[in-house]
């Protein structure tokens, strides 16, 4: 099984959601949305006192002005949250209006798929990621209106987590999964109910529950540990016995993952710095049981410093996508970099 680089999206550098009924992207601060049903639109979000410095790709990269994030959310997903910047906006597609919704406490923007969209597009959970060096507290919000309105869900006191890396629902339980990272004593999954009246924690802060999303199954969850300080590993988490084990290795932390509709999943390693990156590179991996995973591609690192200018990072685009089609980009990547692909998996006559 190879991945297959189908076609490069125009005028794109983050490819945020993919369906049938819709493509949403952004370059740089302008986020732009193709639907099938309706003509294609764009919105363009203020500025920052940095963003006359966007003109160059590498620029925006060193002062991660490229970075936002958008999910489509309310009747038939025609509006839109975005985080970008520090605040949080609604866009509101039959008026065009766009709103200041949140001023967040230290976070300029969130993970890629870290944002939860649960009961169709009404309801919106997310959790604060950002450098935190004095580990202050760590909200996670919640709207109840598609986004128009926030509240504080959920507050992790200051000192117990660094940021949280994303929010989910367990489409088994209906129940919401936050995780936490980053270093010692600090890596956690907390399980709640939608009101977060009622709330269990899972791990023990080490780096094998440091993750930055899940796969959902009926009788177990799996993650891939997003560790730069050991090897990452996927981790599975049987629901009924409650208890956790570790399997195949990776090469390097897996920040984002990708389940497609036809039976496979995808994870893609990221080229950070420390012990647990083996290479130069950020691997994508394919599987088809959640336990045996093979390598479809790999791209380099394209040797601009990484403290600086980023680590190598493949994103997938939320929403329900096949193998046929399904959508990434990359960061500080050859031949990905700030660039969206439509991909495929195909065969290479060895199977998976």
């Amino acid at each position: 099984m190879q991945l297959r680089l189908k076609r490069r999206l125009p005028r794109s550098e983050i490819c945020h959601f993919v369906d049938s009924t819709q493509i949403i992207t952004s370059l740089h601060r302008t986020v732009s949305v193709a639907r099938t049903d309706e003509p294609a639109y764009s919105v363009t979000l203020p500025s920052t006192r940095w963003d006359v410095l966007a003109g160059s790709r590498l620029l925006r990269r060193a002062l991660r002005l490229d970075k936002c994030n958008v999910a489509p959310v309310g009747e038939a997903f025609r509006n839109l949250v975005i985080v970008r910047g520090y605040k949080v906006y609604h866009y509101e597609a039959a008026s065009g209006i766009l709103s200041e919704t949140l001023a967040l406490r230290n976070c300029r923007n969130v993970l890629h798929q870290s944002i939860c969209v649960a009961d169709s597009g009404s309801t919106v959970y997310f959790g604060e990621y950002g450098g935190n060096k004095r580990r202050r507290e760590v909200p996670v919000y919640r709207s109840l209106d598609g986004g128009r309105t926030w509240e504080t869900v959920f507050l992790f006191p200051a000192g117990k987590i660094k940021h949280v890396h994303g929010c989910f629902r367990d489409p088994i339980d209906d129940r919401i999964w936050v995780l936490t990272g980053d270093f010692a004593n600090e890596n956690y999954i907390v399980v709640a109910d939608r009101d977060f009246k009622q709330v269990e924690w899972l791990g023990n802060g080490s780096q094998m529950w440091r993750a930055c999303n899940v796969f959902f199954e009926r009788e177990r969850v799996a993650w891939i540990m997003d560790s730069q300080l050991e090897a990452s590993r996927l981790v599975v988490y049987d629901r009924a016995s409650r208890t956790a084990v570790k399997g195949e290795s990776f090469p390097g932390p897996v920040w984002y993952i990708k389940r497609l509709s036809d039976g496979y999943y995808v994870a893609a390693t990221a080229c950070e710095i420390g012990p647990g990156v083996q290479d130069e590179y950020s691997h994508l991996f394919v599987s088809t049981d959640l336990e045996n995973w093979t390598e479809v591609r790999r791209f380099a690192h394209d040797n601009w410093p990484k403290r600086y200018f980023k680590f190598g990072v493949i994103g997938f685009a939320d929403g329900q996508q096949a193998s046929d089609s399904f959508y990434v980009f990359g960061e500080a990547l050859r031949d990905l970099d700030g660039r969206v692909y439509e991909c495929s998996l195909v065969s290479d006559g060895c199977g998976v």
